[in-house]
């Protein structure tokens, strides 16, 4: 037999150990409202049985009303012990990659058999699994992963497993109550940086050609269906991960002509690349950055056409608030707002001058900025950063508050945007990483909503170098890319066949994206002061620092949520 039980997303599912948390029974969800969970199972030995084998291979039925997606588990390997988040996490095997069932094997079929009332869904026909004896294993499940509406009820998910003979030899079943709401639209601006460059390295593709923008696609639609609703532009070569005096792929979407002191563009390319975004389901954009990272001294690669060779025209030998490129910037802000315009997008596209400056980059991102922000006058003007004084002294108008900092900002700003690195994971704080407990991760819901942010800022979508983009790695291989926290870099891995595979970290935080609309949802039939009387009940004084300490915690915060939305529309 086949020892089976189910638990919620948030249970950490170990191949020695399995789960600490208790089974997952019943739960509630709104009705066009993803919702994941997990199966674990074992092979359990007979013991009336002369020898028992090691393994035993079965197949997975659901059977069920609802659309559900399946995905095999996958580990990958965590070998660093991360004592400043938990000194009792231990390094090893954890589980992040989620394989679509319908493309983990070969030869793959999937049938759908109608009855009155039912659908059953046999899960990869010639498709098994295998169960051992010395180790659990798990199948992820999500229901209703496109946001659709559901009817609204008690709906039982059945399930059960089969062996090669058609024997039952294990299953388990969950009880869905779907209330009769709808959660709002996404109404928080979601952005991670999207790295073109790590996509065409690692594919060996010719950047933004017909291929390419296939992968893309395919990597941006994945994104979209996780809450995802902005991406980078890069406009140039985003100065973002790059060591002093050296460069990047050229990532361009602007073609420069430089004739005297007169500069001339064409945005076709950058036209092909927002509507590829768009037919993904991105509606949102944030430009490259202005200025290099870390103290914004000096302009990012720039290339162009000057006397008919094609070459550098601006980079690290160019100084941010030299001359010749505010020049440079005075023609081109006011060329790609027009251009914008004509999108439909200026008045919504995110403009960057310098990622993270620090109190000792004051003066520097001050003078590269001087001038610069008139001529984005009208326009949302936010970067990544942790001092209160760029935004009190107004040289940020969109301060996009890393968490260790961000108390500073709260209910003193009227447009915060949040951020972390991977480096923000000690003393309770939200992180998205692959060793953190997923309640820490899922708890930026709650604080996005209790902070009143409008929006969410990563770094890492698809980041595959190392640190300060030397070299490429493989994250199913070393989810650490040679340097980080494992997870920080990227959200999803790369599939083998230019679509990307989802990751638990990442449906984790599309779960804190959930909650948040959850808690507007609450607020639109009761109030804000409901919301935070719940907030304070199951979390205490909230704050960035302040998550709960294990997965129950916020399931229950979440199911009295569920509880109030259900009791103000009855």
């Amino acid at each position: 037999m086949i020892q089976t039980k189910l638990y919620s997303s948030l249970s950490l599912i170990l191949p020695d150990s399995g789960a600490r948390e208790s089974e997952l029974k019943t739960f509630s969800l709104c009705k066009n409202e993803p919702f994941s969970f997990q199966m674990a199972y074992k092979f359990i030995d007979d013991p009336d049985a002369e020898k028992n084998p090691e393994e035993l291979h079965f197949y997975v039925r659901l059977e069920t009303e609802l659309p559900v997606s399946t995905y095999h588990v996958s580990c990958v390997p965590v070998m660093h012990s991360y004592s400043r988040i938990d000194p009792k996490l231990p390094i090893g095997m954890y589980p992040d990659i989620l394989l679509p069932k319908n493309t983990h094997a070969q030869i793959v079929k999937q049938t759908i058999r109608n009855k009155p009332g039912h659908r059953y869904i046999e899960v990869g026909e010639k498709q098994s699994l295998a169960a051992y004896n010395d180790s659990w294993r798990q199948v992820w499940f999500t229901v209703n992963e496109e946001g659709a509406p559901l009817p609204a009820g008690h709906h039982e998910i059945k399930i059960s497993l089969y062996d090669i003979s058609g024997n039952l030899v294990g299953g388990s079943s969950l009880t869905l109550e779907v209330l009769d709401a709808a959660l709002p639209a996404q109404s928080l601006y979601y952005t991670n940086w999207f790295h073109n460059d790590c996509l065409a390295d690692f594919y060996n593709l010719p950047l933004f050609s017909d291929e390419y923008y296939e992968v893309f696609r395919n990597f941006l639609q994945t994104a979209v269906k996780n809450g995802m609703n902005m991406v980078l532009l890069p406009a140039f070569t985003p100065a973002l991960d790059t060591a002093i005096g050296e460069e990047r792929m050229t990532v361009q979407l602007v073609t420069v002509e430089k004739s005297g002191d007169a500069y001339a563009f064409d945005f076709a390319p950058m036209k092909r690349y927002i509507d590829e975004a768009r037919k993904a389901g991105i509606g949102y954009f944030e430009h490259s950055h202005f200025f290099t990272q870390w103290g914004a001294a000096h302009a990012p690669k720039i290339m162009g056409t000057e006397n008919g060779e094609y070459k550098r025209l601006f980079g690290w030998e160019t100084d941010s608030a030299g001359e010749e490129y505010k020049n440079f910037l005075r023609a081109y802000i006011p060329a790609v707002r027009a251009f914008l315009r004509t999108e439909g997008l200026e008045e919504t596209t995110l403009f960057h001058m310098s990622d993270e400056p620090s109190d000792a980059n004051f003066e520097s991102y001050q003078s590269a900025s001087a001038g610069i922000r008139e001529l984005l006058a009208g326009c949302t003007v936010g970067d990544a950063l942790s001092d209160y004084k760029y935004y009190q002294s107004g040289l940020v108008s969109t301060p996009i508050a890393r968490t260790n900092n961000a108390g500073d900002f709260v209910d003193r700003c009227d447009d915060l945007w949040i951020y972390y690195t991977g480096g923000e994971c000690y003393d309770g704080l939200s992180n998205r990483l692959i060793q953190l407990p997923r309640e820490r991760n899922r708890s930026m819901g709650w604080q996005l909503y209790w902070a009143k942010a409008k929006g969410f800022l990563h770094w890492g979508y698809n980041f595959y170098y190392g640190r300060l983009s030397h070299g490429l790695y493989d994250p199913a291989l070393d989810p650490c890319c040679g340097f980080a926290n494992a997870g920080t870099t990227y959200s999803v891995y790369p599939g083998r066949d230019g679509k990307p595979l989802q990751s638990i970290h990442q449906k984790i935080f599309t779960d804190a994206l959930v909650d948040h609309r959850a808690l507007q949802l609450l607020e639109s039939l009761t109030s804000r002061e409901t919301c935070m009387r719940l907030i304070r009940e199951y979390f205490g004084e909230p704050s960035f620092y302040n998550t709960p300490k294990d997965p129950e915690t916020l399931l229950n915060f979440r199911m009295a949520v569920n509880h109030k939305i259900k009791e103000s529309i009855l």
